[in-house]
């Protein structure tokens, strides 16, 4: 009988551990979220302000592919999230934005869509924009 209650309380020091471990996982995959909707939303003004030089700080650096040039007589007059998707374990997001804007040279308003790759680097503990510049 000794044996059959050291045995229970072995598996409920086990599943209690495990418990633990899931909730610490959660409350780190929380803190991400958090932290990437600040990034974003930090992001966003400065673009949302044609603050480029301000918002390179958020581009990963030397991506392949991604413009990492500060756009030039680019005015944007508005920047509104329209999608955002968490992906591999909430480590890589994928945000579809409208952006309007202007050129200096053209006053006519456009408007694109920009889908930003963000992903998370654990070296740094921040969240880096992968896609670079939308294309103006």
């Amino acid at each position: 009988m000794r044996k059959g209650g050291v045995m229970k309380g072995a598996v409920w020091a086990i599943l209690l551990c495990g418990t633990l471990l899931a909730g610490c996982a959660s409350v780190f995959d929380f803190r991400r979220e958090e932290v990437f909707e600040d990034s974003a939303k930090r992001y966003g003004r400065m673009i949302r302000w044609s603050d480029f030089e301000s918002a390179k700080s958020y581009l990963a650096p030397a991506e392949p592919g991604a413009k990492t040039t500060p756009p030039k007589n680019v005015r944007v007059t508005d920047y509104e999230v329209k999608q955002m998707t968490y992906a591999e374990g909430k480590r890589r997001v994928v945000q579809v934005v409208d952006i309007s804007y202007f050129l200096a040279s053209d006053p006519r308003i456009k408007t694109l869509q920009d889908q930003q790759v963000w992903e998370f680097d654990s070296d740094s503990e921040a969240w880096l924009l992968k896609s670079g510049f939308p294309n103006f």
